[in-house]
């Protein structure tokens, strides 16, 4: 708590007052950690029991050291969970990094007896939260995976907490029990779902975060509904949720080891790197330059096209080694170019169209910045269903 306050990411009183209220060991009496050193393939995991006293020093600090904890492993009912290494498999679930999850409560302007719709809600830390700020029954959570939906379902009513969880496609939201005047997804998206979207109620808020095929740049949607109508924002931000099930980011891992190993072309830039605080344009890029990752841990700007073979190792003076085929920084610089000439962007209209499209768009005319997101097939018939 102390940290939270100390970054700026907690300020509202009845939402600390949630976060006091909280047992994560209820949540997450079991957690995986990683003891593979970081490398994707094969993974190599250690399940932490809380109950066990050889673990429970390191669990307990997992669990309230503030990253995301690892919760499920290849979609396994969580009652069969044994202690102990495994190798191979995936993470199916986890809770958020906590900062993010303060963070996004913060944004939706909680207060008691508002209704509130949560999809993919995990271990349920997030519902918990909200269900202590706004009260018994007004929490709906949805998760996918069944055994995560029970298990979570279990844990919340240990802390006496009324929470509808339901086992489902979050993607479809809860219509059973719509509208809702707050709405958040915990995982994050490729475009807005028309289908959640119609369960907002009037003058209600919706966040979600929006993802592009890359890891590197998410960012957050705010949608909003004043008098029925939709006003929808996207905005660049630091962290983001895991993509829906299914989507698939680009990864650096195979590559990661040969930038700086490999020899590359130089040649003297113009520009030096576009600071990380420009958000906007980072969010462009994302979405304009498709395919890229960056490698974060590097010294300079690594920015890496795994399809293609290709990365770009720029220096803070804009000395640029590039490898491979496909001309990364070109393209890098081309949006940049166009995000100036927008005005620098930070903050961007999010429009749905009359035929399902999805639009994000910054000024007007010539220098405007737009891109279409990738809508679904059947999203005019998602929007029909909800008009009727």
């Amino acid at each position: 708590m102390r940290r939270l306050e100390e970054q700026g990411d907690l300020t509202d009183p009845l939402l600390r007052e949630a976060l006091l209220r909280v047992r994560r060991e209820v949540l997450l009496p079991r957690a995986y950690v990683r003891r593979d050193a970081g490398h994707p393939e094969p993974m190599e995991l250690q399940l932490l029991d809380g109950a066990d006293p050889e673990d429970r020093e390191e669990w307990l600090e997992v669990i309230y050291g503030g990253a995301s904890v690892l919760a499920q492993r290849n979609g396994e009912a969580l009652e069969e969970q044994a202690r102990g290494r495994v190798r191979g498999g995936r993470i199916t679930s986890a809770a958020s990094v906590v900062s993010m999850t303060v963070r996004m409560l913060h944004d939706l302007e909680l207060r008691p007896g508002l209704s509130y719709l949560e999809l993919g809600a995990g271990p349920g830390y997030s519902a918990a939260v909200a269900s202590y700020v706004l009260g018994a029954g007004r929490v709906t959570a949805v998760e996918r995976d069944a055994h995560m939906a029970a298990a979570a379902a279990r844990r919340l009513a240990t802390l006496g907490l009324e929470v509808d969880v339901v086992a489902g496609d979050g993607l479809d939201g809860h219509r059973e029990r719509a509208p809702f005047e707050r709405i958040a997804f915990a995982f994050s998206v490729p475009y807005l779902p028309q289908r959640v979207v119609g369960q907002l109620a009037g003058g209600g808020l919706m966040l979600t975060h929006l993802t592009a095929d890359s890891p590197s740049w998410p960012a957050l949607i705010s949608v909003r509904k004043p008098g029925g109508r939709l006003e929808a924002t996207v905005r660049g931000s630091l962290l983001g949720h895991v993509p829906v099930h299914g989507y698939e980011w680009v990864s650096l891992h195979r590559h990661k080891h040969r930038i700086g190993a490999e020899p590359g072309r130089h040649r003297a830039g113009a520009v030096p790197p576009p600071p990380d605080a420009a958000r906007g344009l980072w969010l462009a890029l994302a979405h304009l330059v498709p395919g890229l990752v960056r490698d974060f841990s590097a010294e300079r700007l690594a920015l890496v096209a795994p399809r293609e073979d290709s990365w770009a190792v720029v220096g803070p003076d804009g000395d640029v080694e590039e490898t491979g085929s496909r001309p990364v920084w070109d393209e890098v610089c081309a949006v940049w170019e166009r995000w100036e000439r927008a005005g620098r962007p930070e903050a961007y209209r999010l429009e749905l169209a009359a035929d399902g499209r999805q639009y994000v768009s910054s000024g007007q005319g010539a220098a405007a910045l737009v891109w279409e997101l990738p809508a679904p097939a059947g999203a005019v018939d998602e929007r029909e269903g909800e008009r009727r």
